[in-house]
């Protein structure tokens, strides 16, 4: 399993970018930021890797201050976390 989070720094910028996301179409779901990552505000949004791009763009309309992207991979039930 593979997908992105999108790490945010405060709570009511992450509820109020998952739902421009969700206005615009785009499938999101917030999840607790896995501990590897050790940034933002202990909860992120979760997008599937072909959204990123549209993602980006939301965040810069937006004006978003993001703490950072991550893919997360889930390999023998452990999590993988890489910064891109």
């Amino acid at each position: 399993m593979e997908y992105v989070i999108v790490a945010v720094r405060s709570r009511s910028t992450l509820v109020g970018l998952s739902d421009y996301l969700t206005k615009m179409g785009v499938r999101n779901q917030i999840v607790n930021t896995p501990k590897e990552a050790g940034v933002g505000c202990g909860l992120s949004i979760k997008i599937s890797p072909n959204l990123l791009l549209a993602v980006k763009r939301a965040v810069s309309i937006k004006k978003i201050s993001v703490a950072g992207y991550f893919l997360v991979k889930t390999v023998g039930g452990k999590s993988l976390v890489k910064a891109i």
